[in-house]
């Protein structure tokens, strides 16, 4: 997940991001944070293509008040979270105009804001990577990502069923953002960054389910095939998962971590 913290006050900011960095450790989801003192960079940064999953906002901030910023990004079509941070109620009704999913009272209470981030996981798939494509965001989930490759100054990202999706991202910086609690994504050439799930077979290659081949560095194939084997010999020695309830007509109760 991806998190705004907009708030002219240093303090409050810290305040709010370690609330929310100890919320995402007991959850065991992956995050990012970031900053802004004010919410004209805020709104600029959404203008040129940024994007978030949730952002907490103070109502009361020098140049332009939390609402407005809000208003203005609504206006650029941002349709992620807001969450807003304030002294006063005065502005609880206008919060409505904005689709606000929270209004939290300072001084902050840790079980409003976990409360607030509980409601907004509950319906958001975190064990998702996203990609910005033009003014929208793709989310594909980990599982469905067979391997990404680098061509000049993009990468291309090819997912389970055949969609390819172009990233103007370094590979390295993807292999930063797809790293996860499983370890199933193998930086086994320069070019290439595979999901091992999804290897058939080794040689000088790798063979995908899919049919698709993915190069190997070769001068570090035996480092690289011991990679996948320990992969897989991890994963063998994980316990089974438990069975899963009968039907009764509800859906199954899920719990929110790594992917």
């Amino acid at each position: 997940m991806r998190i705004a913290v907009c708030d002219d006050s240093f303090m409050d900011r810290e305040l709010i991001i370690n609330l929310l960095q100890h919320y995402f450790s007991e959850k065991s989801i992956r995050y990012e944070l970031v900053e802004y003192d004010n919410g004209i960079n805020l709104v600029c940064d959404i203008e040129e293509g940024d994007w978030f999953d949730v952002i907490f906002l103070d109502i009361y901030m020098h140049n332009l008040l939390g609402i407005d910023v809000a208003r203005k990004l609504r206006a650029n079509h941002f349709t992620g979270e807001i969450i807003f941070l304030t002294a006063s109620s005065d502005f609880a009704v206008d919060s409505y105009d904005v689709a606000a999913a929270g209004y939290l009272l300072k001084p902050h209470s840790p079980e409003k804001l976990y409360q607030a981030m509980d409601r907004i996981t509950q319906h958001l798939d975190v064990n998702t990577y996203q990609i910005q494509q033009r003014s929208k965001v793709i989310r594909v989930p980990y599982n469905e990502i067979l391997y990404v490759e680098s061509s000049n100054s993009k990468c291309v990202l090819h997912r389970k069923g055949g969609c390819t999706y172009v990233i103007y991202k370094r590979l390295a910086k993807i292999e930063e953002e797809l790293a996860d609690g499983h370890g199933r994504f193998l930086r086994c050439h320069q070019s290439y960054l595979v999901n091992m799930d999804y290897i058939q077979q080794v040689d000088k290659q790798f063979l995908l389910t899919t049919g698709d081949h993915v190069l190997i560095r070769q001068r570090d194939l035996k480092a690289i095939r011991q990679a996948y084997l320990d992969y897989m010999s991890s994963k063998e020695a994980e316990p089974p998962a438990p069975p899963a309830p009968c039907a009764s007509g509800r859906g199954a109760e899920q719990t929110i971590g790594r992917a």
